[in-house]
Order: C-alpha cells, then structure tokens, then sequence
C-alpha cells in the first residue's frame, strides 16, 4: 500500500530578511484507496482564539424550530408506514422541511439551544445516533434500492449549519454522493489488484507505522486521515459493522466515546464547528463503515472561509496542520 509524498519547494526573496532567497516547502499527499490529493503547507499553526459567540445564539433562539416549546408545533412527520417520529431520550428524528433525496430526516439531539463542543455528551450522542439509526434501518426494510446511507452533522454556521440547535441529518439513497462512488469503486480496484481487502490491509499498515494511528477499542480504530480532506481529518473505520441496525451497545458506546474524545480536543484548540460524517452501504461487505470529522475554521484576521478556489471549484484539500501532529494531540485524549 502506497503513501505517497511530493515535497514541492519555491523560490523567493524574502522583504522580512533583507530581500534574501528563501526556499518554501509544502507537500502533495495521495490518498491510498482513491487516489484523491491534499497540499498541506509549511507554515506554523497557531492556536486559535476564542471566538464569541454570545450574540448569534442568542439572536439564533428567538426563532428556532428545535427548541422544545415550539419543535412538536412546526416540524414534520413521516408518512406511515413509518413511524410519526423517532424518539430516544431527548433525541427526535423526522422529516427535512428541505429534502435533497428520497429519504433525509433531521435529528434534533437535545433540547439545549446551544452546547459547546466540550459539553456534548455521551449520553446525547448515543441517544442521536440510535434515533437516526432506528430511522434508517426502518427505511431500509421498506426500500431495499436505498443502500447508500449516512449520518451527518453541520454543527454550527461556519460549517453550513442553517440552524444552531444540535441537530443530525441521515440520508437513504439510491443514488451515492460523490464520495460514495468514488470509495466505492477504489475498493472494487483494489480488491481486483491485490486480492485482499482494503481496510483490513490499511489498518494493518497504519498500525504497524504508528505515524497516525490513534487508539484502538476492540470495535472501532481511530486514525487522523495522510490525505485530510479539511484542516484536519479524524478517520474512525468500523471493520465488523454492516448496517445501521448493528450500530447499538458496545459498538455505538465505543463509537461515542471516541467522538466525545475528538470533541473535546477540537474544543481545546480554540474550534467550536466541524463537519463529521458516518458513511454506510448496506449491500455492500467491502464497503467498510467508517466516520470521518473534520473541524472548520476562519482564517484571521478578516475571518476568511477555508473554502477557496481550490477546493470549491479545483476540489483539492488544503491545510496548514500535519496529521501526525494531530495524531500526537489526540492521543493524549485517549490517556487515562
């Protein structure tokens, strides 16, 4: 399996030094399933300062849908034979105002407005991710066609959440994101090349390196991503799960406690958005489940987006953050 690095040097004169020469590093990666690349540049990460907050919650509560003295009056209901809802503890799944595919159903994950990344506990996720489970493996007995299956969260403006209260979405579809067809087809090629399975080869060889492996439960394996498709890139792979339906006890409770962990390192560099993504097919045995969580940022000091040219329309990666470094980070969260 190849990891393969580009060490891309420039030239030029430096005003900070007298306009003397000085060579500029950055690094091309290749993803080793798809082939994908990500540039990641030679230049110091800072931690970043707190960012208040105070004002868009508070002008983001007057008139939310997810809050519970108004979420039974305003949001839909599933058609039968669905159920109307899905409700564990104070998780509630139904129907997106705003579908784009046959089957998207939002999960409000508590009723707290608004809750730091740090304080976003087990229980509340467990609870979420259980609500948005019971609703897939509902629609999965009812279309057998909708395989291609994810749970989602846009936590926060700054990562395109339209709206602050927690919430997830989960998707049934028969047709596959981008990233789907593009995973799914990589491991077809693999498979066909080496005779072997993909993530049992990737993390046997990411193990065996150490350079981003993480931790290990006896259910799920935590790695940071060689090619990060954000600033970084926590990759959990989920080798003996098959469907939403087999995501309960110690696989969800593993699942969560990794996710409170990576939650919590976010939280401490001074991050409160991220994006993450739980990616199943559920025909499919080669298609390994695996969560990916990627934080979001704004750039100082204007608050740029991170979203430029090159990844929106050239729809390349690009960080200043190594993962190795991120890897030695987020062990410490795994330490007693």
């Amino acid at each position: 399996m190849d990891f393969i690095r580009q060490t891309k040097t420039s030239l030029l004169l430096d005003p900070a030094n007298g306009y003397a020469p000085r060579e500029c590093y950055s690094e091309v990666r290749i993803d080793p399933l798809t082939g994908r690349s990500a540039r990641i540049l030679d230049l110091p990460a800072r931690p970043l300062p707190r960012v208040e907050l105070d004002g868009l919650i508070q002008k983001s509560k007057l008139m939310c849908p997810f809050c519970p003295e108004t979420l039974e009056k305003v949001t839909p209901r599933f058609m039968p034979p669905l159920a109307p809802r899905y409700v564990r503890g104070e998780a509630v799944c139904f129907p997106n105002a705003f579908p784009f595919d046959e089957n998207c159903a939002v999960t409000v994950m508590c009723q707290a407005h608004y809750l730091a990344l740090a304080d976003i506990d087990a229980g509340l996720l467990s609870n979420a991710l259980a609500c948005c489970c019971d609703y897939l493996e509902a629609v999965g007995r009812l279309q057998a066609e909708a395989v291609y299956q994810s749970i989602n969260w846009n936590y926060m403006p700054l990562a395109g959440g339209s709206l602050v209260h927690p919430h997830l979405q989960a998707t049934a579809s028969s047709s596959p994101t981008n990233y789907q067809r593009e995973v799914e087809g990589a491991l077809g090629r693999y498979r066909e090349r080496n005779a072997s399975d993909y993530w049992l080869d990737f993390l046997a060889t990411e193990k065996a390196a150490g350079e981003r492996f993480v931790a290990e439960s006896e259910r799920v394996v935590w790695l940071t991503a060689f090619a990060p498709l954000g600033v970084f890139d926590v990759l959990a792979v989920m080798p003996e799960l098959r469907s939403p339906a087999e995501l309960t006890g110690a696989m969800l409770a593993e699942l969560v406690d990794g996710i409170v962990r990576v939650l919590r390192y976010i939280d401490a560099l001074g991050m409160y958005s991220l994006n993450m993504s739980l990616f199943l097919k559920t025909d499919n045995d080669h298609f390994v489940p695996h969560l990916r969580i990627c934080p979001r940022v704004s750039i100082p000091p204007f608050g740029a987006s991170q979203i430029n040219y090159l990844r929106m329309l050239h729809d390349e990666s690009i960080t200043t953050v190594k993962p190795e470094d991120v890897c030695r980070g987020l062990r410490a969260q795994w330490q007693p």
